[in-house]
């Protein structure tokens, strides 16, 4: 059998015992059930924040002193208006809660310590403007006269900065740096268990008899690679179909070349740290020690991931660094490539370093697995595996 055959052979293998397996189809749904929920419930919550006020009134008023609040709050707020015989009967509302704010025709607004701050300024502005077009009124002033009184002559103009895009394809780039490490964590620790699995059955024994050790190291890696990639499509896809029907898809301008880079680093970074957790797996014979094997790969991810994530608003000397090297290069060099801070000889450096550690760590890693396959009992020593391989 040819090297390339019996590698899909295991890749096809490991791919249909994963997908058949219970596990991963109810993990895959609840997942994407959490997914379409996390979009479809805040749709079935009221969240446009439309308060009612209630403009508890003593005496004659101005006219029309509601429909003006509630013009001037927009969308904030619906205003009515509840006529009392006496300032005590409401203030004793107020106190109550029946209503929010009282107005007194002697010229008092009395409020609480429950009481909005923008309906008392509102309601304030509001008697000032009405009172002063009354007065008006009853010194025949004419209304579009007064009108043109009081039209402002400025325009606004804001010295804020307008929004970087870069932040919200860095934001963007982070999200995709989420699911590289849930996926290399996840899906890791599936070949790290699948390993440990064949060792404790003996499955290893017969399995070996037919394909080499670098080749069954390499098609459990390619195998559930495949299974992760198409796993996170799916989910993928019926996010993005659920956002499209919510018309809730806002998609950053970089999102392509975000996704491009991601997908790349993805399949590095799986790469190396599947062979390291494959490698793994292979000196320990117990389920028992499985976590205890994958805890020096599982600390230099969430390091990686921790820089990732105190790097998301910008640049800084400790991200730089981080990105060159392979073990962190995966969840940080996307960040810096969306944020238009990674130059081209940093991406190139990077992506060779990469390449290059992840071939040596293969070669490492496939000796490794080799020398620790076939060794059961006590855990095995990186060092004896690597000697007892075959040179």
């Amino acid at each position: 059998m040819s090297g390339w055959s019996a590698i899909k052979l295991v890749a096809a293998r490991d791919f249909k015992e994963r997908i058949a397996s219970r596990a991963f189809q109810l993990s895959t749904g609840l997942t994407v059930l959490l997914v379409v929920g996390f979009i479809l419930v805040p749709t079935f919550i009221d969240t446009d924040g439309t308060q009612q006020w209630t403009i508890g009134v003593v005496g004659d008023v101005p006219a029309g002193l509601a429909e003006t609040v509630e013009a001037g709050a927009g969308d904030m707020a619906t205003v009515a208006t509840s006529q009392f015989g006496s300032r005590a009967v409401a203030e004793a509302a107020l106190e109550d809660g029946a209503v929010d704010i009282v107005v007194d025709a002697e010229g008092s607004i009395i409020v609480n310590a429950e009481s909005s701050d923008q309906l008392t300024t509102l309601v304030a502005a509001v008697l000032a403007s009405l009172d002063v077009a009354e007065q008006a009124a009853e010194l025949g002033i004419d209304a579009a006269a007064l009108t043109d009184l009081f039209s402002g002559t400025y325009d606004v103009e804001s010295l804020s900065v307008e929004p970087d895009s870069t932040d919200s394809d860095r934001a963007f780039a982070f999200f995709a740096t989420i699911i590289l490490f849930m996926s290399i964590i996840t899906y890791g620790s599936w070949i790290l268990i699948g390993v440990i699995e064949e060792k404790t059955n003996r499955v290893v024994e017969v399995v070996l008899g037919t394909v080499r050790p670098h080749q069954l190291l390499t098609g459990k890696v390619l195998g559930i690679g495949i299974l992760g990639v198409a796993q996170i499509v799916l989910i993928g896809v019926v996010a993005i179909v659920v956002l499209s029907l919510q018309d809730a898809l806002d998609v950053p301008d970089a999102a392509g070349k975000v996704l491009v880079w991601a997908f790349i680093w993805y399949v590095l970074g799986f790469a190396f740290y599947a062979v390291a957790y494959a490698a793994a797996g292979s000196l320990v014979s117990r389920q028992e020690e499985a976590q205890n094997a994958a805890f020096p790969l599982t600390l230099m991810l969430m390091a990686a991931y921790f820089v990732a994530s105190f790097s998301i608003t910008g640049d800084n000397p400790v991200l730089r660094i981080a990105s060159l090297l392979p073990m962190f290069a995966p969840m940080t060099m996307p960040l810096r490539i969306a944020g238009g801070d990674a130059l081209a000889w940093e991406v190139a450096v990077s992506l060779i370093l990469m390449v290059v550690v992840t071939y040596g760590l293969v070669r490492f890693a496939g000796r490794v697995y080799a020398g620790g396959l076939l060794q059961s009992g006590s855990r095995v020593k990186w060092r004896e595996a690597f000697r007892a391989s075959e040179a």
